[in-house]
């Protein structure tokens, strides 16, 4: 028997597995519009820091409030058809238990009855609907971070799904890279690394891994590991480094 494995092993023990990355934000999402509506209000421009729930985008409301009133006016119609059904069912019980009202006549009401109700739990969702969509002229952040893309201006006519201004979050930042698969058994979570950044004069940060995505690329066998950085200054999402993971 040939004692190779032992050998390669220990040539695996030594090893210390490099790569080069890219540094991204904490998180990053991309706020589109959800209604039809002209803009009339762009309360931040690339750069902008916001904080959670600013409002940084205001589509005009006019006609969705005007939807909204005909739903709550369609609504209070029948919670008074729906009142007045009840009463009516009411009153045939009463007669029937006299025998003055038919099985008949009691089915009937009772079915008006039943009618009415579910005639006012679809006018409370369409108020419910309009309410929503009012609401979503109101472009919010999701979480407090840097605009770095703006695709709005005032004036403009916003359709479904049209991305209109990139937010990301650099309160952590952090270091993305991908390792060869012969790599992976060397590096674990919380693992300490050292990331250089060459647009800092081979500034040296000492990183913790964070993340191994659990699955490989099938074309170049490898597998994608998020580290933590350190906060420093003139540190930003987009800088070139590589990382050295220490054993």
């Amino acid at each position: 028997m040939l004692w190779i494995a032992p050998a390669a092993l220990a040539l695996d023990a030594v090893r210390v597995p490099t790569s080069t990355g890219v540094v991204i934000p904490n998180r990053s999402v991309v706020l589109a519009a959800k209604v039809i509506g002209r803009v009339v209000a762009v309360n931040a421009e690339e750069a902008d820091r916001v904080d959670k729930d600013d409002v940084l985008i205001d589509i005009g409301d006019a006609e969705l409030r005007a939807d909204l009133a005909a739903a709550e006016a369609r609504l209070n119609k029948e919670r008074i058809n729906h009142a007045h059904m009840d009463k009516l069912a009411a009153r045939v019980k009463s007669l029937y238990e006299q025998n003055a009202a038919s099985a008949e006549n009691l089915d009937d009401a009772s079915f008006r009855f039943a009618a009415a109700r579910e005639l006012v739990a679809t006018a409370q969702a369409a108020v419910a609907r309009s309410r929503a969509m009012l609401d979503e002229t109101k472009i919010r952040a999701p979480f407090s971070g840097v605009i770095i893309r703006k695709n709005v201006e005032i004036g403009d006519v916003t359709s479904p799904g049209e991305p209109l201004l990139e937010l990301e979050d650099h309160s952590v930042l952090k270091f993305r890279t991908s390792v060869k698969e012969r790599d992976i058994p060397l590096i674990d979570t919380g693992q300490r690394v050292t990331v250089t950044i060459d647009a800092l004069d081979d500034l040296e940060l000492d990183a913790t891994v964070s993340k191994i995505i659990p699955s490989g690329d099938a074309t170049t066998h490898e597998f994608v590991i998020e580290a933590v950085l350190p906060s420093t200054n003139r540190l930003y999402p987009g800088m070139f480094g590589k990382a050295k993971f220490v054993q």
